[in-house]
């Protein structure tokens, strides 16, 4: 599977509510997705959108070893109502040797046995949601954040600084110069998803990248800066 800074590999194991949108938003970024779910309908209705959609059982080891899980670079167990379930396939993820697992809990017990067992990152809603209100209160032109896996991050952030203003992708070159990709602009409300290179930014355009924890926060910065 890839490893490259830009693109890499992510399973996502559950195809509920939260699993969709995490699929739907790493399509967005451009990555390489497997989506598992033992729900036949739920497969056939997302089969056509990415790399690799599987009628599966993550709970059983040797449907997991079949699909290579611990080839991928992220696995995302996204089961979260299913508590048993999300703590076998946890186990059975790391068991066979996927390197970076992330977990969805329903509570602060479902934390406590997800991390026990050796989940590498865990997201517990509520909590999260709390973290998250404090951080757009430290950066307030970050208007979305969202941790795609312990170093990757999808960031949505107002452009405050004139010096990108009216300014093609080409010209600005974000991944050349901060090491991060735009995959969407906002503009006057209305969202470009495939930005192209001669696509100019306006004045407080909201621009969607991916890249590093690191560069986001950096060219968030950057953006910020008015002068």
């Amino acid at each position: 599977m890839a490893n490259s800074h830009q693109q890499q590999s992510f399973a996502v194991l559950g195809i509920g509510k939260f699993g969709l949108a995490l699929t739907m938003a790493l399509l967005k970024a451009n990555q390489d997705v497997l989506v598992v779910d033992s729900n036949e309908e739920v497969i056939n209705d997302v089969a056509h959108l990415v790399t690799h959609a599987v009628i599966a059982d993550a709970t059983d080891e040797d449907e997991l070893r079949d699909l290579d899980i611990g080839a991928f670079d992220h696995v995302f167990v996204t089961m979260g109502e299913n508590v048993e379930g999300s703590i076998i396939t946890t186990m059975l993820a790391k068991k066979i040797g996927a390197p970076d697992v992330t977990t969805r809990a329903n509570n602060h017990n479902h934390r406590l046995v997800l991390e026990k067992i050796g989940a590498d990152h865990v997201i517990e809603p509520e909590q999260d949601m709390a973290r998250q209100l404090i951080f757009h209160q430290l950066h307030p032109n970050i208007v979305n954040y969202f941790n795609l896996s312990k170093d990757v991050s999808l960031g949505e952030v107002k452009v405050e600084n004139p010096n990108f203003f009216n300014k093609s992708l080409g010209e600005l070159d974000f991944r050349k110069n901060y090491n991060v990709n735009v995959i969407g602009i906002i503009h006057d409300g209305k969202l470009n998803q495939v930005p192209l290179a001669t696509d100019i930014i306006n004045p407080h355009d909201h621009i969607t990248l991916i890249g590093s924890n690191e560069d986001v926060q950096k060219i968030n910065e950057t953006l910020q800066e008015n002068k």
